[in-house]
């Protein structure tokens, strides 16, 4: 599988994850790989806690607040508009956390 492939996959699992849309670990492990998967889970957890926000019982956009959403166009939303910005979210967190775990010798 290409590189576009895999991120266009990852995209839309956190952001399944985020909106409450059934998302799989196991999904997430044949993503990212097993060597990648601890780290990637937690990176993964971080980003999709703050995508989306809820306010009066009504779901937004986390990002430019956007709103309000069902679930499915709140997915189709973040996937549009949000896709490469959620993507490097990804990335920063995944560093941040890579390097807690470097600087602490959990390996």
């Amino acid at each position: 599988m290409g590189v576009n492939v895999l991120t266009n996959r990852l995209i839309k699992y956190v952001v399944r994850r985020a909106v409450g849309l059934p998302a799989d670990d196991l999904e997430l492990q044949r993503i990212v790989g097993s060597s990648r998967y601890i780290i990637m889970r937690k990176a993964v957890g971080e980003v999709a806690s703050t995508i989306v926000t809820e306010k009066n019982g009504h779901l937004r956009c986390g990002i430019c607040l956007r709103g309000p959403f069902t679930r499915k166009g709140l997915y189709l939303h973040l996937i549009r508009v949000h896709g490469n910005e959620i993507l490097s979210m990804i990335e920063k967190k995944y560093e941040e956390i890579s390097k807690v775990y470097k600087d602490n010798v959990w390996y």
